[in-house]
């Protein structure tokens, strides 16, 4: 007969289960497609199944590479005759006067060029009657490894959304510039999972 024994320290199960929920981004790495539409993801197509989402310009969902899960997105080149510019985004309530960062990992193949690209968050008032606010980085020295690049800024007074937005524009013909294991979190309540303290000891028993 064969035991396994499984040993979890204290609180791991329960930091992944809250770390989740504060990540305010839906699919949030690409995982889930539209049925019929494998290039798509849901939660970053319009309609699909809200508005608080959207992809567009030379952007697609892709099974290239990634950095978490199997899928990425990705923003490709003149190659892919989808027009010289391409991003997503997605946003969520905000809370004005709460501090937001925004951050992603990055790879982008060695041929690829783009005169802009950058990781931005956005804030909105009711209505999405004002852009209130813009707070970006630029996604520069960036090549064939996985980077993480962020953003952080403080809600306005008057915020009601805040949008997480990744563009690229005046792209080259050669290459794509890919993303994945997007967050967009309250800084105060959220630990990066690279600080996660997990420690699994796994304790394998054989008996006849």
């Amino acid at each position: 007969m064969k035991k396994i024994v499984v040993v979890l320290l204290c609180g791991v199960f329960c930091t992944l289960v809250l770390a989740d929920q504060s990540n305010l981004l839906r699919n949030p790495s690409f995982e889930d497609g539209i049925l019929g539409q494998a290039d798509r993801a849901i939660y970053w197509t319009m309609h699909e199944p809200d508005d608080h989402g959207d992809t567009y310009g030379s952007a697609t969902r892709e099974d290239w590479r990634s950095y978490d899960g199997l899928y990425i997105m990705a923003i490709r080149g003149l190659w892919a005759n989808a027009g010289d510019y391409g991003g997503c985004w997605q946003e969520a309530d905000a809370e004005p006067g709460t501090k937001y960062r925004a951050s992603g990992w990055f790879w982008a193949d060695p041929e690829w060029r783009a005169e802009l690209q950058e990781m931005k968050l956005e804030f909105w008032s009711a209505g999405y009657e004002d852009l209130l606010m813009t707070k970006s980085t630029g996604i520069r020295r960036i090549g064939p490894e996985w980077r993480r690049y962020e953003v952080e800024a403080r809600a306005p007074e008057g915020a009601d959304k805040v949008r997480l937005v990744i563009h690229a524009e005046g792209i080259g013909y050669n290459g794509a510039l890919q993303f994945d294991h997007l967050v967009l979190a309250d800084v105060e309540h959220f630990v990066e999972p690279e600080a996660w303290p997990i420690d699994l000891m796994i304790d394998i028993l054989d008996e006849e």
